[in-house]
């Protein structure tokens, strides 16, 4: 299989909440599986539709919100596909955060 990611990932188990901006609803407790500079992979039970934007909530003190600088970030979702297994939440989430470039000097520096 070939690898098409752009930049390495690093794991996390990092808890975090989704808020949905097309809807009212949410947010929705989430965990951070993985994250790189330019986006995040997330798992949840809530399915998310693909071009969607969102906002992820840190908690603050959290890797992330220390790595950013900030206690939430918002992207966009680039794929949802169900989980195998069901070990912790049913959906995978592929997640490309906005203003991502900027993020790429913080990301290689942590």
């Amino acid at each position: 299989m070939i690898n098409k990611r752009r930049s390495p990932r690093k794991a996390s188990l990092e808890r975090c909440s989704v808020e949905l901006y097309a809807s009212s609803k949410g947010p929705f407790e989430s965990r951070i599986v993985n994250y790189s500079d330019t986006g995040l992979m997330i798992e949840m039970d809530q399915p998310l539709t693909r071009g969607e934007p969102v906002k992820i909530l840190f908690h603050p003190g959290a890797e992330n919100a220390l790595r950013l600088g900030e206690t939430y970030c918002v992207g966009m979702v680039r794929w949802c596909a169900p989980q195998e297994g069901l070990f912790s939440s049913r959906y995978g989430v592929g997640l490309e955060m906005a203003q991502a470039s900027a993020r790429r000097k913080n990301f290689r520096a942590a």
